[in-house]
């Protein structure tokens, strides 16, 4: 009986230990109020929905993270979990 009721809590605390939150940074170049920050924030808050708050993305706006070009090269560097990209960064465009 007390093998098994070890058996049983173990099991219990290795699920529980399955759904723990997960944070991601997401830099985003673009002030808090323009359109394309308001998007990556609603997506942010669908997620955390659709994950019933497992996975919880910070919007890091105003390039406070990372600057527009460089959110990419985050990314790939594993600086920040995920972000945006901006074709206009890629002209001489400006939020």
């Amino acid at each position: 009986m007390f093998k098994t009721s070890l058996i049983i809590l173990a099991l219990v605390s290795i699920s529980f230990g399955a759904v723990a939150q997960t944070k991601w940074d997401l830099p985003a170049g673009c002030p808090a109020n323009n359109f394309h920050t308001e998007n990556i924030n609603q997506f942010a808050a669908d997620v955390d929905k659709a994950t019933e708050g497992n996975l919880k993305i910070t919007v890091h706006a105003n390039a406070t993270l990372f600057k527009a070009p460089e959110g990419r090269r985050a990314v790939q560097g594993g600086q920040a979990q995920a972000g945006e990209l901006l074709l206009g960064n890629f002209q001489n465009a400006t939020c």
